[in-house]
């Protein structure tokens, strides 16, 4: 009879711990630290130290992030956001996948209560996120234009390698070509994706037709390493910007190579912005709805002091 009634008793426990919702999915238990759901959009040593650097404050203040990858399927990101609902996560930090087909995961964080914190591309409607946290992406565009237009003040033909489909990006190329002084012809603008892989193929194609090309402007590092490649490979006397400040174009900007430079961003202070944002909002305290950190330009005169890490 006693074992009966510690049975009972430890089922009884058990259903006590869980709510069970219609759907069969359970309420999470009340937990006595918060717990942050992290995702971006795909692999990045960028996104890693964004990342890092929330999980390191999180860590410090005795809290648990959950970090994880997309890898580029915006099913696989509603599907994780869907999860952190079930955990019963304090604040979501999303970079999405797909700035429209996220959505529905908005509107079910929405429901639950359970804050937004966008970090470096946009979702489609931001009035579904408490705070967007990115690097000022317009004026890294800005950056490298104007260091294009002191490199090569008779201007020239060029060609754009950009990602349309990433508000981040989009507006990259925008600042840009606001600052691309008039000599320049844009001969050529393609989505890379913001890939190695796309951007050499993009660029070889590019060098082909247009051999008297003068520089690339790459929306990221990732596919101005593509185009750096695609450049050597072709023996070519072309120029190469791009945007981050990735530790590989660092060094091959730091040896006085024809990527010439990077309109550096800083995904430590990126995460630093979100934390803080993150406990404000969860502390009842005012936060900033927006935010922008500055990037910088990068290149040969300065790399050296900025490699092996990100800034």
């Amino acid at each position: 009879m006693k074992r009966k009634i510690v049975v009972l008793a430890l089922v009884l426990a058990l259903i006590a711990s869980t709510t069970v919702f219609a759907n069969g999915t359970k309420e999470a238990p009340k937990k006595d630290h918060k717990v942050f759901g992290y995702t971006y959009w795909a692999a990045s040593d960028f996104f890693e130290t964004i990342g890092q650097s929330i999980k390191d404050i999180a860590e410090k203040n005795g809290d648990e992030c959950i970090i994880i990858d997309a890898q580029q399927d915006n099913q696989k990101q509603l599907d994780i956001i869907d999860d952190f609902i079930v955990k019963g996560v304090d604040v979501v930090f999303l970079n999405p996948v797909d700035r429209n087909g996220i959505k529905p995961a908005l509107l079910a964080l929405k429901k639950a209560g359970i804050p937004v914190v966008n970090f470096d591309t946009s979702v489609a409607d931001l009035d579904l996120v408490a705070s967007y946290i990115a690097s000022d992406n317009i004026g890294a565009g800005e950056i490298c234009a104007e260091a294009l237009n002191k490199a090569c003040p008779d201007g020239g033909n060029i060609a754009i390698l950009d990602y349309p489909a990433n508000s981040a990006c989009l507006d990259r190329t925008n600042g840009f070509l606001a600052k691309l002084n008039k000599n320049f012809t844009i001969v050529a603008q393609f989505d890379a994706q913001g890939k190695p892989g796309p951007g050499l193929e993009k660029a070889t194609d590019i060098l082909t037709a247009h051999p008297d090309l003068k520089a690339f402007f790459c929306v990221n590092d990732q596919s101005g390493m593509g185009a750096y490649s695609a450049v050597v490979e072709a023996n070519a006397n072309v120029l190469v910007y791009g945007v981050d400040g990735a530790p590989e174009s660092k060094e091959v900007i730091a040896q006085g190579t024809q990527y010439a430079g990077t309109a550096a961003q800083s995904p430590k202070q990126i995460g630093v912005k979100c934390a803080e944002v993150a406990y404000n909002i969860l502390g009842g305290k005012p936060f900033d709805k927006e935010f922008y950190v500055k990037t910088f330009l990068i290149d040969k005169s300065n790399a050296k002091d900025y490699l092996g890490f990100w800034q």
